[in-house]
């Protein structure tokens, strides 16, 4: 009780003076948990402090009561022409000294626009110490135009006639970046965004437009990894799907990394061929294997990967499960590949295939040889004539050009007798 009196009058004295023993740095920040809301809507306030703890202080927040009803019920709380006065102290004498979090304030939209909320005050940690506060407005906006996504989804419709179909036919996002590519038998997919993206707008069409789609955890993002959920209900609602969007909302990308560089099976082709984009492989393995090889290595070296259901393969379809968590801890990316053990017909049947395959390689190279051959010899025979035809031309030049120069010689030969006869 004594510390908690000392602590309160320290505040007192330190709200009427410049310098207290000191201050110390922090940051105070507002944060809602969304960015755009509809009449009627309730939105929620956060102030923050980070970098330091406060086991006491004083605060105004300001907003538009135009645009805004305040309906939180906080006791300590003045509300005043748009002026939220709240005062807080650590009862425990500082002991409870708060970091993180302060204090939340609800309200109600009342009237389209875009509103700023402002804050302002002195905090105080528990030995009496001011902290010198960094004070940053916020922005939310009430009422929307229709977005791209809203827009596609009413000219987008299902094709679908089966009442039983709880397929959806497309799904995107508002933002980049999801992978892999939709296709409506894959039901995880993941993305990162960074801080401040708060909430996430969903295109999701299902192949029967009559099939109920409930949509959840788009609103509202923490820090760290939140899931969307996607529910399909078919028209009859005999059946449903969910398709899940993991979502890490971080500002350190590296750290949140959950990719794999590489994956393979020894001895194994996967289909399709690796893509750290696609989640989904297949794999067909002897009758006789009884445990894969896998090589498994993340694009974050830190990151740690885990392999399940490599081992012990029965017939038929085994499932192996590669899960890759960041390095940040929480956000995790899941591999699966169904990895079909051939039964002993069914290896029979591929080693007939295969000598069958073989066979038909082994005649085919047959083929391109001799053709090679034929192509060899005929080409030897197009070039002994050609070499013929060459010698026979050569032949034919040296005896016009022989005849040439005897014409030469015989009429220089009479040439000179006709001139020694004169």
């Amino acid at each position: 009780m004594k510390r908690k009196l000392i602590l309160i009058l320290m505040v007192l004295i330190c709200s009427s003076y410049t310098i207290c023993f000191g201050t110390q740095t922090g940051n105070v920040y507002l944060e809602s948990n969304r960015d755009i809301v509809e009449v009627g809507e309730e939105l929620e306030i956060t102030v923050n402090l980070n970098k330091n703890e406060v086991a006491a202080f004083n605060m105004t927040l300001n907003y538009d009561d135009a645009k805004w009803e305040y309906i939180s019920d906080i006791e300590s709380a003045n509300v005043e022409n748009g002026n939220i006065l709240y005062v807080w102290y650590d009862e425990a004498g500082g002991n409870n000294a708060k970091k993180g979090e302060l204090v939340k304030f609800k309200f109600k939209a009342k009237e389209n626009g875009l509103s700023t909320f402002n804050i302002s005050g002195e905090f105080y940690n528990s030995s009496g110490q001011q902290i010198e506060a960094d004070f940053k407005e916020m922005q939310v906006q009430i009422g929307k135009e229709d977005t791209t996504l809203e827009l596609q989804s009413e000219e987008e419709q299902g094709n679908s006639n089966e009442a039983n179909n709880s397929y959806l036919q497309s799904l995107r996002l508002d933002i980049e970046g999801i992978s892999p590519e939709f296709d409506k038998n894959i039901y995880e997919y993941y993305i990162t965004v960074p801080t401040k993206v708060k909430e996430l707008e969903v295109l999701a069409i299902s192949e029967n437009q009559k099939a109920t789609i409930n949509i959840t955890g788009n609103e509202g993002l923490k820090e760290g990894q939140n899931t969307i959920k996607i529910e399909v209900i078919s028209e009859d609602k005999s059946t449903n799907k969910v398709y899940n969007i993991y979502v890490t909302r971080t500002d350190n990308v590296e750290a949140a990394n959950a990719n794999l560089e590489i994956l393979a099976i020894e001895n194994t082709l996967l289909t399709p061929p690796f893509d750290a984009k696609e989640t989904r492989y297949d794999a067909e393995v002897p009758n006789n294997t009884e445990k894969l090889n896998i090589f498994a290595v993340p694009e974050n070296e830190n990151a740690k990967v885990e392999v399940t259901g490599g081992s012990n393969l029965q017939e038929g379809d085994n499932t192996v499960i590669i899960t890759v968590t960041a390095e940040n801890g929480y956000t995790v990316k899941e591999y699966k590949i169904n990895v079909h053990k051939r039964n002993e017909k069914e290896q029979v049947e591929y080693q007939q295939e295969q000598e069958e395959q073989k066979e038909k390689l082994e005649d085919a190279y047959e083929i391109e040889k001799l053709s090679a051959d034929e192509e060899k010899v005929n080409g030897a025979e197009e070039g002994k004539e050609d070499k013929e035809a060459e010698e026979k031309t050569e032949n034919i030049i040296f005896t016009i050009i022989g005849t040439i120069i005897s014409i030469l010689v015989l009429g220089f030969t009479v040439y000179r007798i006709i001139k020694e006869k004169k």
